[in-house]
């Protein structure tokens, strides 16, 4: 046996087939585990596999077979500098490497501060019929109808950014929100002086009756939890303010009013990734005096972060969750390779004297 493993690393079917003294075909069966075999020649062929350390090569199978899988992505619509760009480039990178997969993406945008926008291209979605499918999960109402739908037709699919527990996702790759909410709580409160006001600032989106997304009601619940556990709900004053993503002025009327009636505002977060809205209008008010905490490294929010309108912003690795998710899921379809249901992103904390050196990703991806 040991000469056949120096005459050729490659061992083929036939030469298992000879050293066990039956059909290649016999062999085939066992590897494949399609019964049929003799109980004493499946222990005997199994025996030899274990001594030579077969393993099947997987990728030949799939190559010959030629079989096509079509994915289709579900996210926000995007522009250069945005943080689902940066899932984008991780997508394009993990199609480059999945591409011997026969494995074809097809990407749909949403507007993701409208439900309607969604549920069209939810629809879409499932016209198209789809091996597989990565998304967002935005508006739960939607995706919970998307998600029973994918379930009955037996289509895998994949999350990002946000989880959503209560359905049967192949994997999740993104932050935990909530721990990372706390984190936030956490980095405010250091030398934030006691009595003064925090601001918590929601984007509304429309067509919804949740203000939020899941992630960003998860990130303001772990916020509020580090405060309960600290028993600090009596130092600090908590309040809020609603804006809408299309109304510029109407938010800084607004903001304008909360301040007028808050002089003592010393903190502000944003659990979503548009705290450079509140950095505009705190440079443009001469607002300097105040701990500003945001998430993602938009390239307006890091603008900030380095000018001292932002104290802090905390990071996801938005193109290590495109990446994982899209090769998680090409992996799934043509080998049946199980995936971790929770993959969790670390909680990256950047402020302006780390930022420059920050390095997020084991590949480059334009």
């Amino acid at each position: 046996m040991s000469e056949i493993k120096k005459k050729d690393e490659r061992i083929r079917l036939k030469d298992i087939a000879v050293l066990a003294n039956v059909s290649a075909g016999t062999v085939d069966r066992v590897i494949h585990n399609r019964g049929g075999v003799a109980p004493e020649s499946k222990k005997r062929i199994e025996e030899i596999l274990s001594e030579l350390n077969f393993k099947p090569n997987k990728m030949a199978q799939l190559l010959a077979t030629k079989k096509g899988y079509k994915l289709v992505v579900l996210l926000p619509e995007a522009v250069r500098g945005d943080y689902w760009w940066d899932i984008i480039k991780g997508i394009k990178r993990a199609e480059e490497e999945v591409a011997d997969y026969h494995v074809k993406t097809e990407i749909l945008r949403f507007n993701q501060y409208s439900m309607e926008s969604f549920a069209s291209l939810a629809q879409r979605l499932l016209e198209l019929n789809p091996a597989g499918v990565l998304m967002a999960p935005f508006f739960r109402r939607e995706v919970l109808r998307l998600t029973k739908e994918l379930e009955e037709r037996s289509i895998p699919f994949v999350f990002v950014d946000s989880n959503v527990e209560s359905v049967n996702s192949l994997a999740y790759y993104g932050q935990q929100s909530h721990q990372s909410g706390y984190v936030a709580a956490k980095i405010m409160l250091t030398k934030l002086e006691q009595f003064s006001t925090i601001l918590l600032v929601h984007m509304l989106r429309t067509g919804s009756s949740a203000i939020s997304s899941n992630q960003t009601t998860k990130r303001e619940e772990g916020f509020l939890a580090y405060l309960e556990k600290y028993s600090l709900e009596s130092f600090y004053r908590i309040i809020r303010v609603d804006l809408h993503a299309e109304d510029e002025s109407g938010n800084e009327e607004k903001l304008d009013g909360v301040f007028n009636q808050n002089p003592d505002i010393r903190g502000i977060i944003m659990f979503n990734s548009r705290i450079y809205r509140i950095a505009d209008f705190l440079e443009k008010r001469g607002i300097r005096n105040i701990r500003a905490i945001g998430y993602d490294l938009l390239e307006r929010n890091v603008h900030y972060l380095k000018n001292g309108m932002v104290e802090c912003l905390i990071a996801q690795r938005p193109q290590l969750q495109g990446y994982y998710g899209l090769t998680a899921l090409a992996r799934h379809l043509a080998f049946k390779q199980p995936s971790k249901p929770i993959c969790y992103m670390p909680i990256d904390i950047l402020f302006k004297e780390n930022i420059n050196d920050y390095k997020v990703y084991p590949f480059d991806v334009e």
